[in-house]
């Protein structure tokens, strides 16, 4: 049974990461929708040395629709607020009031479409509501405000991604993976099979002599949809929950995980089931673990998942060694059960 922890900020100290590792960790995950390089290979360096048979994990950002890095300021905006969201090619037009315009990392073409009503990001805790399609951009209402940053993620339900892409960034991030033998990479927002045939088509081309693992991380309904392809292609499967739900609803969500369950239980084609994110939050913000929380992972060991993936609760979490060890027990405990 796998425990990944996501490195950040709460854990980037050699002895946080040397008791994570005591505590049962055995694969640490690089978001690389954050963070640099430079970090990054110090904290390589770290862990390695302390345990040779730890494994990295290189989390692309694949498909995954953020506010454009070309942003140069951070601001706030407020519910009531009107703002207008464009792409990164309207960005770049002169004159505009660029104060209230947040420029996302994709082509107007694709956000223009007319079948958008709303917007979120930062995992559903900002809220946008579509009132007008302009020549500039799409016209919203703040319905839930808060810090407007370059890289922050957004969830747009239907909106129709390019697929088979690899952007610039992630080609820099899978340049480093090959130089520095990264064990794992896993294709973020995978929908369609060339999504994870692309990165695996970039590697061979790079590189006959570095084989990693990949998974592929399933966050939308059309990549549920397309599960059975996109099995074969990958030697694992991540349940993206963090996304899944802003791309569905709160409400919605669990069913969307069931059947990817049901899918992938049925197949038996992939090594490694993992759920990633929303695992035990409550113990992110210091406070002690929920019913709901343990009652989940009891339910999901059930159902044949053989890993979690920690996200903020050891990224910026205020307990990460604690969470740890105490998933650790209730795998043992669980998996002991149900055996």
């Amino acid at each position: 049974m796998h425990i990944i922890a996501t490195i950040g900020p709460s854990c980037i100290s050699k002895n946080v990461i040397k008791e994570l590792i005591n505590n049962g960790v055995d694969i640490f995950r690089f978001n690389f929708s954050h963070g640099n390089l430079k970090d990054f290979t110090n904290i390589k360096k770290i862990i390695k040395e302390l345990n040779e048979k730890i494994h990295i994990m290189g989390d692309l950002s694949g498909g995954k629709v953020r506010i454009s890095d070309r942003l140069p300021y951070i601001y706030k905006i407020y519910n009531g607020e009107e703002i207008l969201i464009c792409g990164e090619d309207k960005y770049k037009v002169p004159n505009y009031n660029k104060r209230k315009l947040i420029p996302l990392n994709l082509n107007s073409e694709l956000i223009n479409k007319k079948n958008i009503k709303n917007i979120s990001m930062k995992d559903n805790t900002m809220h946008f509501k579509i009132i007008e399609y302009t020549e500039k951009g799409i016209k919203a209402i703040v319905k839930r405000g808060g810090i407007v940053r370059g890289g922050k993620g957004c969830n747009i339900k239907s909106l129709e991604r390019e697929k088979g892409i690899i952007t610039e960034r992630d080609k820099v991030y899978l340049d480093w993976c090959i130089e520095e033998k990264i064990e794992i990479i896993c294709q973020s927002f995978v929908e369609e099979v060339e999504d994870i045939k692309v990165v695996k088509e970039y590697i061979k081309n790079k590189s006959d002599k570095y084989n990693p693992k990949i998974w592929g991380k399933i966050e939308t309904p059309r990549g549920i949809k397309n599960t059975k392809e996109i099995e074969k292609e990958v030697d694992g499967i991540v349940i993206g929950r963090g996304d899944l739900i802003p791309e569905t609803n709160l409400l919605s969500a669990p069913i969307y995980q069931n059947k990817l369950l049901k899918k992938i239980n049925e197949d038996r084609k992939v090594e490694d089931i993992i759920i990633g994110t929303h695992i035990l939050n409550s113990m992110k913000q210091g406070r002690r673990p929920e019913f709901s929380e343990v009652d989940s992972i009891y339910n999901l060991i059930n159902k044949n998942v053989n890993g979690f993936l920690l996200s903020g609760e050891t990224s910026i979490g205020k307990a990460p060694v604690e969470t740890v060890k105490f998933l650790k027990g209730l795998i043992r405990m669980y998996s002991g059960i149900i055996k």
